[in-house]
């Protein structure tokens, strides 16, 4: 009977299906804070890039115009931003999403200082919003050096995410963008691995990370790393895909292999089933031969 039950365990366990541990990102983690995001349509142009805008304005008010799709972040001060209508107070943090080819007008709530703010941005042409004027500047801190891929032909979710990395957390699971994803960093210094190199990232600092590019973040400094996220990624998919660094499974991916690992297995469990029964029928044997020898005595 124990050898049965021994058999079935040893078929149980070869036969169980592997099941791998649910793993996420610093990026797709329930810490983060989500701070604007919108779906958008393709605007049937494949060149379209990430572009970070940094600007300012000294005057009360003033009006602006949105060549590309993005979301306007509120860096420092306190800002009302009237648009379609509606008017938003944004302070430190927040941020709202424009629709290209909107109109809004900024009014700062700050009489001592000057507010400044960050937009990120698909633009399609270098430098569409960036302005020299009397009431206000703006300058393109950075632009990718290649088109967002996987654009066309859908419509794409896109968000700016606050995501922060506790003092001397190790590196997150290897990973990479459906779409694509611009890191900026607030504060603190962190360090992103990919194609086979380390590179510090400090405050004001951009990364771009485009579709199939695998990296990972860390944090080995003793003070939190906080970044903004800018991703766009087709809507009906996720936008982080997790790389798998354990082996593949063979058993999944080969239907002979499984058919020989069952056969293995019930024979053993038949083996061990008949041996079990020659071992009881020896022993029944051997008992009643000792019984007929006490019986002649």
């Amino acid at each position: 009977m124990r050898l049965g039950i021994i058999a079935l365990a040893i078929v149980a366990a070869a036969l169980a299906p592997s099941s791998a541990s649910a793993v996420e990102t610093y990026s797709s983690s329930q810490l983060n804070q989500l701070i604007a995001k919108a779906v958008v349509p393709d605007r049937n142009n494949d060149q379209l890039y990430f572009s970070v805008v940094a600007g300012t304005f000294w005057t009360n008010e003033v009006q602006r115009w949105a060549a590309s799709d993005g979301i306007y972040y509120q860096f420092t001060g306190t800002t009302e931003l009237a648009l379609d209508g509606r008017a938003t107070t944004l302070q430190p943090g927040d941020g709202i999403f424009i629709q290209a080819g909107s109109k809004f007008t900024l009014k700062s709530l700050d009489a001592n200082h000057s507010p400044t703010y960050l937009q990120f941005l698909l633009a399609s042409t270098p430098g569409s919003e960036v302005t020299d004027k009397a009431d206000g500047t703006s300058v393109e801190l950075y632009r990718s050096p290649t088109p967002v891929p996987g654009l066309m032909h859908e419509r794409n979710l896109l968000s700016l995410t606050r995501v922060p990395v506790p003092p001397q957390a190790l590196p997150d699971p290897l990973h990479r963008r459906t779409g694509a994803a611009l890191h900026y960093i607030l504060s603190g210094v962190g360090a992103e691995f990919g194609d086979g190199r380390t590179m510090a990232r400090g405050p004001g600092s951009v990364s771009f990370e485009p579709a199939g590019f695998t990296y990972q973040w860390s944090n080995p400094g003793l003070k939190p790393l906080i970044y903004l996220l800018f991703n766009v990624n087709p809507k009906d998919l996720d936008p982080v895909v997790v790389q798998d660094q354990q082996p593949e499974d063979p058993f999944s991916r080969d239907p002979h292999l499984t058919l020989a690992i069952y056969c293995v297995a019930i024979s053993m469990f038949l083996t061990l089933l008949v041996s079990s029964g020659t071992m009881s029928d020896y022993h029944r044997d051997r008992r009643s031969r000792l019984d007929q020898d006490d019986d002649r005595l």
